[in-house]
């Protein structure tokens, strides 16, 4: 049985960062995330930092302070009503429980000193108490951090490179892969498109993911490979019977609903990533059939840097605006992890409907 693992790139901030915590609190996978600008230890500190709020305990005695129970998830995504936060103030536990799983041998936090089986974090829960990872350790020895600049090809085949000592193909497989990078220069008319800002915006946009399929689409299962998980390495959040590649779409790559104009540089470049999709879903179903597929992912509007100027004007349009990244990952894991064989090539919103080309 081939043993699968996480790919996000990049994990730094935003919707990346979010996913990175959310597949950490809802899965026991090892998870490569990549940064490009920050220092890898510090971005695996934040995204780290309060991951498992505690719920206050329960006293026998009368309480000298007020508590709360932990919440039950209610499905295998956060519903797109749930409200999430990162305070460590929060005195509950509004996440799925990361699942009871089995000790195994030591493990160090250090994403570089871990084993190259890549998935030798695993901790003993009591059965007395609610499935929790018994520390901090444990969870940050499953938690990967690589610099990665998908401007730079040579710093993606080196993080290729480490990926394949940490999970080597023989025995592994990547079995979840989100390609998130993505950078908006708005335009209203072609008079206002920058030359140099289009540029770099097709560079991270288009050739980011597909110079990210080239280097890391070697690691999804071939036809011959065994990939069924087992029900206690998610809480319904991973593809069970398929490996899945997610790259980062938007509503505007859609040609036949564009009924505006404008952001011409951005359009056009997630209509890029559209086509790329299909392309390497292609690929993927000649090489792997029924064992691999991919989609693109269209999260709405979500409150990033990236949409900053445009907060306002989506909610008085009323298209779909999350309040926070925490809220759009855990939606996105939802629909991902939902998502059939026959659904491949496709893009998806946060709905779970198809854009149309």
């Amino acid at each position: 049985m081939s043993k699968p693992w996480i790919l996000l790139c990049p994990s730094s901030r935003g919707i990346g960062h979010a996913l990175t915590r959310h597949l950490l609190r809802t899965t026991t996978l090892p998870i490569l995330a990549t940064t490009r600008t920050r220092d890898p230890e510090e971005t695996k500190a934040a995204l780290l930092k309060d991951l498992f709020p505690n719920p206050q305990p329960q006293q026998s005695s009368p309480p000298t302070d007020s508590s709360s129970s932990a919440a039950k998830a209610t499905g295998p995504g956060v519903a797109p009503s749930s409200k999430i936060s990162d305070s460590s103030s929060s005195d509950t536990y509004p996440y799925p429980s990361p699942p009871e799983h089995s000790s195994s041998s030591s493990s160090s936090s250090s994403a570089d000193s871990s084993s190259s089986s890549g998935d030798s974090a695993t901790s003993s829960s009591s059965s007395s108490s609610s499935a929790t990872f018994s520390s901090a350790a444990a969870v940050s020895s499953r938690l990967h951090l690589l610099p990665l600049d998908v401007c730079h090809e040579d710093s993606i085949l080196a993080c290729a490179q480490k990926a394949s000592s940490l999970f080597p193909p023989e025995t592994h497989h990547l079995h979840l892969a989100f390609a998130l990078p993505g950078i908006l220069h708005p335009e209203k008319s072609a008079a206002q498109v920058d030359y140099d800002l289009a540029l770099d915006t097709y560079r991270v946009n288009c050739l980011g993911p597909l110079m990210l399929m080239k280097h890391f689409g070697s690691f999804l299962p071939r036809k011959r490979t065994e990939i069924l998980l087992q029900d206690n390495e998610d809480k319904g959040q991973l593809p069970k019977h398929h490996a899945t590649w997610i790259n980062m779409s938007a509503r505007v790559g859609s040609v036949s609903d564009n009924k505006s104009g404008g952001w011409y540089s951005y359009r056009s470049s997630k209509a890029a990533v559209n086509s790329l999709t299909k392309s390497f879903d292609h690929q993927l179903f000649s090489r792997s059939g029924d064992k691999a597929i991919c989609v693109g992912y269209h999260p709405g509007t979500v409150k990033t840097d990236l949409s900053k100027g445009f907060w306002e004007s989506s909610v008085k349009s009323g298209r779909k605006f999350w309040e926070s990244p925490e809220e759009a990952a855990g939606n996105m894991a939802g629909v991902v992890a939902a998502l059939e064989e026959s659904q491949r090539g496709r893009i998806w919103d946060w709905k779970g409907e198809e854009i149309l080309p």
